[in-house]
């Protein structure tokens, strides 16, 4: 590890943990000259890292390192040229980017509330201690333990990494011959299996700001899973709720982000609207992935990819957003995203994939390319964004152009009907 001199005008020192974005253009605008940036990055990501060649240091270390080695390493840049602020814009890497600010005194997340933000049965400790939206729930170390929670639980229940993102690994078990095959599954990305029951229901995610142990709820997202993966197959913002079931959806993720003390930036909660009520699934100290931060901005007229970093660096942002979402009018207010992917494996052979007026579509994949069956949100092959006046007409849109992309491509899709998702 190198940390080289910087420029002795340096007023300000950034550390950023994990994808770098286009932070070092909204520091410069923010902070204005003297801004250094260093990021902190495990080194397999390191190659796809987003901004990485915009930072004026990396600092890259072993996938396996654990909290303390990112903390000797924190301080050492720190003991060379003290570092003023601190920011993580993706999962990885944030509970160690806690521990490491906590050991120099610099604000941030506490090491507690990153804790229990990325372990999802600690999460759900934390909620039962304050008798908050229970959910049967226990940690399968091995194939015997998920047999003893499944019996205990009851079905159907569902298996997943403790610690996993992307719906990587999580599995739904609805009889109990699928118990082994959904254990190898959820416990072959290297963490221990959280067991719990499957809550039915609509699925919505909460995108919120908070400062100074306030939130502002932004907008409510409602969501599409595969039946069969669980991987996420599309969205729309804002959700259409009525007031009261809209009220309780925002209120389960703000009583969340308060068990487990998330205080201030921008949060990401998956709640599941059921039966007896609003039940959360997991929450994220970040925005929502998959376009939903620039669906946000779309809907809502606030742009996270300036409030954050801004916040970050010791701004507050709270009064202005409010008076942005309470003035913002767009004509095409509704944003939908919907994706194809495959149940077969194939390769990517490319199309045209012409994109609307309403609407446009990516892929996320190169000529070439792999496809895998749909495992997890990596294994998505097309994207489409498209925006409407009302929350069925962007879904339409989005879904039905997601289906002729996949018919160009030659794919078998997963669902395009939101009837048939989760």
């Amino acid at each position: 590890m190198s940390v080289t001199t910087p420029p002795a005008k340096t007023l300000h020192h950034l550390a950023v943990f994990g994808d770098l974005f286009d932070i070092p253009d909204r520091a410069l605008k923010t902070l204005g000259d003297g801004v250094r940036i260093t990021l902190f990055v495990p080194r397999s990501r390191l190659a796809a890292c987003d901004g990485a060649e915009h930072a004026h240091a990396v600092i890259a270390l072993a996938d396996d390192a654990d909290a303390t080695a990112w903390t000797d390493a924190v301080r050492a840049v720190h003991a060379s040229v003290p570092l003023t602020h601190a920011l993580a814009l993706v999962d990885h890497l944030a509970y160690e980017a806690a521990v490491a600010m906590s050991a120099i005194g610099l604000p941030f997340h506490t090491p507690t509330t990153m804790a229990r933000v990325g372990d999802k049965a600690l999460m759900r400790r934390t909620l039962d201690e304050r008798g908050l939206y229970r959910v049967p729930f226990r940690l399968a170390p091995d194939l015997d333990e998920a047999r003893a929670a499944v019996s205990g639980i009851g079905l159907p229940c569902v298996f997943k990494p403790v610690s996993g993102t992307g719906s990587a690994g999580a599995v739904m078990v609805r009889e109990e011959k699928e118990i082994e095959a959904a254990y190898l599954e959820a416990s072959g990305h290297g963490q221990d299996v959280l067991v719990e029951q499957f809550v039915t229901g609509p699925q919505f995610s909460v995108e919120a700001l908070s400062e100074d142990g306030r939130h502002l709820v932004l907008a409510i997202t409602r969501k599409y899973s595969d039946p069969a993966t669980l991987v996420e197959l599309g969205h729309v913002m804002p959700a259409p709720l009525s007031e009261d079931d809209a009220a309780a959806v925002a209120r389960c993720a703000e009583d969340v982000l308060d068990a487990v003390g998330l205080t201030y930036g921008p949060s990401h909660t998956e709640v599941i609207l059921g039966p007896g009520g609003p039940v959360p699934i997991e929450t994220h100290a970040r925005v929502g992935g998959d376009d939903i931060w620039l669906m946000v901005h779309a809907a809502t007229g606030v742009d996270l990819d300036t409030v954050q970093p801004d916040q970050a660096l010791g701004h507050s942002v709270l009064d202005s957003v409010r008076s942005t979402l309470e003035t913002y009018a767009p004509q095409r207010r509704y944003q939908a995203v919907w994706f194809g992917a495959a149940r077969e494996a194939t390769t990517f052979t490319g199309a045209d994939l012409p994109s609307g007026e309403h609407v446009q579509v990516t892929a996320l994949r190169s000529e070439g390319d792999p496809v895998r069956p749909l495992a997890s949100t990596n294994d998505r092959v097309v994207k489409v964004r498209a925006t409407g006046t009302t929350a069925d007409q962007a879904l339409t849109l989005a879904r039905e152009a997601a289906a002729e992309a996949c018919a160009a491509l030659s794919l078998d899709p997963s669902p395009t009907d939101p009837a048939h998702t989760l």
